[in-house]
Order: C-alpha cells, then structure tokens, then sequence
C-alpha cells in the first residue's frame, strides 16, 4: 500500500513540474511584455495620480480657492468639480499599489479588482470633465447681479455671528487680495468699482457712528501706506475724492487697487476650470491604457490557471 501511494505523489510532483515548466514556457513574449508594461504604468500613473491630487488640493486650499469662489458666484460646480479631481487623483494613486502588488503575483482577483476600480475612476474623473467645461461656458449669467448682493447686503455685516455673512466677507476679501481689484465692475471713474463701497454698501453705513471711517475694506490695498488707500489720510484723489472737477483731485492712489472685480474674476474663473479640465481629461486616457493592459494580463493568468487545473 506504501508504495502506491509514494508512485501517486511522485505523479502528482511530475505533473506539478511539467505544469510549470509548460508554464514558464507558454510565457512567450507578449506576456513578458504585458507584465513589464504594466510595472512601468504603475510607476507612471502613480506619478499621475499624484499630480491630479495635488492641484485639486491647490485649488481647494489657494487664498482664492474653490471654497471662496462659491460664496460670490452662487454656484457649486467649480467646488465639486476639485473634490471630483482630489478623490480621483488620490484614487489613481493608491490602485497604482494594488497594480503592482498584482502584477508581481499575477493574481487575477488583484488584476481584475484594479481594471474594473480603474474604469470606475474614468468615469469620476470624466465627470469632472464635463461638469468643469459646462461651468466654464456657464459663468458670466448672473454673476453681475449676484456680485452686488453679497457685497451690498452682506459683506462685513455681523461676521462674528453670522457665519453666511462672514463666508462672503472672507470670499470677498480673498477674491480682491488674490485679483488686485475693488468693488464690482469698471475702472477709477465709476461707481461701480472702488466707489460702490462708500456709495451702495451696508457695511460703509454701518459705519457712520465712527468718528473716522475708511471708505474701501483694507483688502483693496497694495502693500504700503494703508491709511492712505482707505482714506483715512488726506490725498487729493480716491478713494478721498471721486470725479473730481480739478485736476489736483485727479491724482492716482499708488496703494489701491481701482478696477473692479468681474473682468478679473470671469477671466480666472475661466483659466482654472480649464486647468480642472484639461487634468480631468488627460488622464482618463491613460486609465484607458491601464484598463486594457490589465484585463488582458488578466486573462492569460486565467488562462494558465485553467491549464494547472486540468493537468491535476
């Protein structure tokens, strides 16, 4: 009875080497190639990934990032489209890992995990695509119209206890420090910009108990005499005097800024949502090429795992 069962496992062991050796030999060069390309995706798409999350964390966390844009253009597409662009970076990153691990081992559980996590992450990413070129095309409707609101009604009323009001104080002052700009709309002579302060806005009323009241937010100031950009020092010219009839009261603030906000604001919003494009775009191309690769290294793993099985 011993030696029936020696013959058996001596069997078995010849089966399992000539399964390998078959193995090893069916390893043409396509799969040798297959594997090698792979490992150099992996390390490549790592690089991408990394990349992606981190300008979606650079546009969330600027001065005038995502989170302060929204508060002034009433529109939640350019935050969304960051977040959409931090998940799928810091996903192409992290299954950058799992691809290698797989690859190594050529497990086919691990592969088709990570081609079917990868197509996933195309699609997110494509949506951020669509959703940044959409807001692109979208912005200048009403953002005129909600600019005057917010810096009408809201901007420095109750920031200490209204957290809506100090969202868009904070946007504001971000958005005119980041754009050097002041007020809505226009240049030095209008209303509209450095003007609409101390002419259209709560917060200059509020004012009025003060013995001395600066006449445009400190966030309209270069770096310099602040005194003299909000004019609480004399100057002959704005923001002191507005049109003035003579020429001496003409004279150009060298430390505020005089051109409103809307040019500046349409014109970043527009370079940065091309940017969140541009990302979302490319790299779902080469997820496509990861994808491919994966799936068809995949099924030549099947494929020996199929032989093994039936050799035993």
């Amino acid at each position: 009875m011993v030696w029936p069962l020696k013959r058996q496992r001596s069997n078995r062991s010849t089966r399992s080497t000539t399964s390998s050796a078959r193995r090893r030999q069916n390893e043409d060069g396509c799969v040798v190639c297959l594997r090698g390309t792979l490992h150099c995706y992996n390390v490549f798409i790592l690089i991408v990934g990394c990349a992606s999350l981190g300008i979606g964390i650079w546009l969330l966390v600027t001065d005038f990032g995502a989170r302060k844009v929204t508060p002034i253009v009433d529109n939640q597409m350019y935050e969304v489209t960051t977040y959409l662009l931090i998940a799928g970076g810091g996903a192409v990153a992290l299954l950058a890992f799992c691809g290698c691990c797989g690859t190594i081992r050529e497990d086919k559980c691990v592969l088709s995990f990570y081609g079917t996590t990868l197509a996933i992450v195309l699609i997110v990413l494509g949506a951020a695509c669509g959703i940044a070129f959409f807001f692109r095309n979208a912005l200048a409707a009403k953002i005129q119209d909600r600019m005057r609101d917010t810096l009408t009604w809201h901007y420095g009323l109750n920031v200490h206890s209204n957290s809506e009001n100090r969202r868009i104080t904070d946007a504001w002052d971000a958005m005119q420090r980041q754009l050097k700009c002041c007020g809505v709309v226009g240049d030095v002579n209008t209303l509209e910009s450095w003007g609409y302060y101390f002419t259209k806005t709560e917060w200059y009323d509020k004012s009025k108990k003060k013995k001395e009241r600066q006449r445009v937010p400190e966030s309209c100031c270069a770096p310099g005499d602040i005194n003299m950009c909000i004019g609480l020092s004399d100057f002959a010219g704005p923001p002191r005097f507005l049109q003035g009839h003579s020429e001496d009261m003409k004279k150009k603030n060298p430390y505020l800024y005089t051109d409103g906000c809307y040019e500046s604001l349409i014109e970043y919003l527009r370079t940065y949502s091309a940017v969140v494009g541009a990302v979302a775009a490319v790299v779902p191309v080469f997820l496509a090429f990861g994808i491919v690769i994966s799936f068809c290294l995949c099924a030549r793993v099947t494929g020996y795992a199929h032989d093994d099985e039936v050799d035993l």
